[in-house]
């Protein structure tokens, strides 16, 4: 492992543009770690602020010093030339020098798709992340997110249900849980792929930091699929870097009364491809008829067949109980107690205000 790359990727206040910068024109990380102050005066668009970042942070023994205690801390890290950095993430203009993870890289061979929007969304929304994310997952495919609240958290949850791969990346260092209430999540993903930033332990989060995440989440992925976004939502940042970096966008279609669903519905408007289920994001990546990768058990109980006449009922939109009672023509306590074991099977999730989903 290369301390010297080790060194650069924790100049993360230069950005990853004057990091790779440094790298071409002095040919190595070591070489620019020994480099004299006129040797970086020679470097284009190299300020006199920059060279007070590198300055600061060029001792030697304190470099060792944070590199040796990556592995106390459980932190594993990769660089550009490595083995186990990203193949596809290493083709986007500006990659991370380095790589900070918890957990395991998922093999660069595996398809992969990112999903992700919006933190404010509906419960659609986050039902239809969470069943893309496990169906995908049963498949083979890893699940690349940013670990945020609303969308991106549900998509993690549906690899993790899925039993397959998932890529959280973060706009902190790893050793930092953002959103805190995510703690238990993150573990998950940990568990099962791993939780990946370009910034070192101990850098917070920042709103300046998320667009560059954000180039990160579409760079691992070979399909983006936007579960659901407003009109003015941050996720179509991330779409603008997915185009930019050469990847293909998929929005999911919504409900045109929704005002969560402004965004994808203008996407599909402007030429993004409609994701109406898994089976179209596989038939992105080129996986229609082949083989699934991984065969994965059905985790969930059997619905009886009174149970189904309910399910069948039920949306990813809530419905009421009055409005569920009056679809199936049941009884009050029948629907009660199958609507009951439906959540106890997990096939369905009571709201607010005696409202219910299909999950």
């Amino acid at each position: 492992m290369d301390i010297f790359m080790y060194w650069l990727s924790t100049l993360y206040m230069l950005g990853s543009r004057k990091q790779n910068l440094l790298l071409s024109h002095f040919g190595s990380a070591e070489a620019a770690f020994y480099a004299s102050e006129e040797g970086y005066r020679a470097v284009p668009g190299f300020t006199e602020a920059n060279m007070r970042i590198v300055r600061k942070n060029r001792d030697r023994a304190l470099v060792q010093l944070g590199f040796d205690n990556l592995l106390g801390m459980g932190i594993n890290y990769t660089h550009l030339g490595q083995a186990d950095y990203p193949d596809l993430l290493a083709e986007i203009p500006d990659p991370p020098v380095g790589l900070f993870y918890l957990g395991e890289i998922p093999g660069g061979s595996l398809p992969r798709a990112a999903i992700i929007g919006s933190r404010r969304c509906s419960e659609y929304g986050l039902q239809t992340a969470r069943r893309f994310g496990a169906a995908l997952s049963r498949r083979g495919v890893v699940v690349v997110s940013g670990m945020a609240r609303g969308i991106d958290s549900m998509a993690h949850r549906g690899a993790i249900d899925g039993e397959g791969f998932t890529m959280a990346v973060l706009g902190c260092g790893v050793d930092i849980c953002y959103p805190p209430e995510n703690r238990a999540l993150r573990d998950d993903i940990a568990e099962n792929g791993c939780v990946i930033s370009e910034y070192p332990p101990g850098v917070n989060p920042h709103p300046s930091y998320f667009p560059a995440r954000n180039r990160i989440i579409s760079g691992l992925s070979q399909v983006l699929v936007v579960a659901e976004a407003g009109k003015k939502s941050g996720t179509l940042i991330t779409v603008d870097q997915a185009l930019e970096q050469g990847r293909d966008v998929m929005a999911v279609p919504g409900n045109i009364t929704n005002k969560y669903s402004d965004g994808t519905n203008s996407l599909i408007k402007q030429g993004a491809e409609p994701a109406c289920s898994h089976e179209d994001v596989m038939q992105m990546l080129g996986m229609v008829g082949k083989i699934e990768a991984k065969k994965f058990k059905e985790s969930r109980p059997h619905i009886a067949s009174d149970e189904k006449l309910v399910y069948d009922v039920l949306a990813f939109e809530p419905f009421t109980f009055d409005e569920i009672m009056l679809k199936t023509n049941s009884q009050h306590q029948t629907i009660q107690y199958i609507l009951t074991m439906l959540e106890i099977k997990g096939y369905a999730k009571k709201l607010p205000g005696m409202r219910y989903v299909k999950i």
